[in-house]
């Protein structure tokens, strides 16, 4: 056995000598102190969401030996609070040291700041939002813009539940119509208020705007009117009104031509009116102004 330890022994001895270098090069190196912006990596249940914007980073002071601290990776840091567990409502969470990651060993945790958090946990929940298109600009002299259709109509929309209930349509990016004479249709992406909802629906979303030559003011006269819901044989009287509507001049023709019609509701509701034979980029151009006379007196048949 002794033989086996004095083997070599002057190897041995230089390994030892070494590491007790080492040792004390280590020690006797000057500690420092660095201040790091850490990003907060927040981890929440599936189905809960934040209410607000929290920070995204904190102050993180670290003690360590110089060299150590030189080569740190800042990006190697982060700080990891555990929300899944968390109730809904307001929550104050307390920062601790031990919640920095990649701190390399030898280096310790001086500072966090600040050391709490205050922060609000709701549930999370989907519901469809209807999609309101965002038109900005004028056309050229002479056009206008006669609407906008959104294609789907609605979107999924996902978010705190207080929130979600809050919002009530969501905004497409801006489409502009400077430049525009004709319908044209854009893709989009739908905005949703507030940095803490998401449009969860994939479907791409386009707009068709609508825009023609500027609209020209002209009555329709004696526009027939239905009768819907009096049965067989019901009648109206009268039996034709005076439709005011404004629409491109190109239109008109094709509206005098019959295809307008006034419709009369048996229960006694107001007329409203129809373009049977438009197609659907026709009808967005069409604006309905009046109606001469409002309502109409339906009778039923005896039969």
């Amino acid at each position: 056995m002794l033989e086996w330890a004095l083997r070599r022994w002057h190897l041995k001895l230089l390994a030892v000598g070494l590491a007790f270098a080492v040792w004390v090069a280590v020690i006797g190196e000057g500690r420092s102190v660095s201040d790091y912006h850490v990003p907060v990596d927040l981890s929440l249940a599936s189905d809960a969401a934040l209410i607000g914007t929290p920070p995204t980073n904190v102050l993180v002071r670290l003690r360590g030996p110089e060299s150590l601290l030189r080569r740190l990776d800042p990006f190697d840091l982060s700080l990891r609070v555990d929300l899944r567990n968390a109730p809904s409502g307001e929550q104050t969470v307390t920062l601790t040291p031990r919640q920095v990651a990649g701190v390399p060993r030898d280096v310790e945790v001086a500072m966090v700041e600040p050391d709490r958090l205050r922060l609000s946990v709701a549930h999370k929940k989907r519901r469809e939002v209807p999609v309101v298109p965002t038109v900005v600009g004028k056309p050229p002299r002479g056009y206008a813009v006669y609407g906008a259709v959104a294609r789907p109509a609605a979107l999924e929309v996902e978010g705190p539940d207080t929130k979600l209930t809050a919002q009530t349509r969501l905004k497409t990016d801006p489409i502009r119509v400077d430049d525009e004479r004709e319908a044209f249709v854009a893709r989009v992406a739908a905005v949703p208020d507030g940095p803490n909802m998401r449009v969860s629906d994939s479907r791409p979303l386009d707009v068709t705007v609508y825009v023609d030559l500027a609209p020209v003011t002209a009555t329709i006269e004696r526009v027939p009117v239905v009768v819907v819901g009096g049965g067989t044989g019901a009648t109206s009287f009268p039996s034709v009104v005076g439709v005011t509507v404004s629409a491109p001049s190109a239109l008109l023709p094709k509206l005098r031509a019959g295809h307008v019609r006034a419709v009369a509701d048996a229960g006694d509701e107001p007329l409203h009116v129809e373009f049977p034979g438009l197609d659907p980029d026709e009808r967005a151009k069409v604006n309905v102004q009046e109606i001469s006379p409002k309502r109409v007196s339906v009778r039923r048949s005896n039969r």
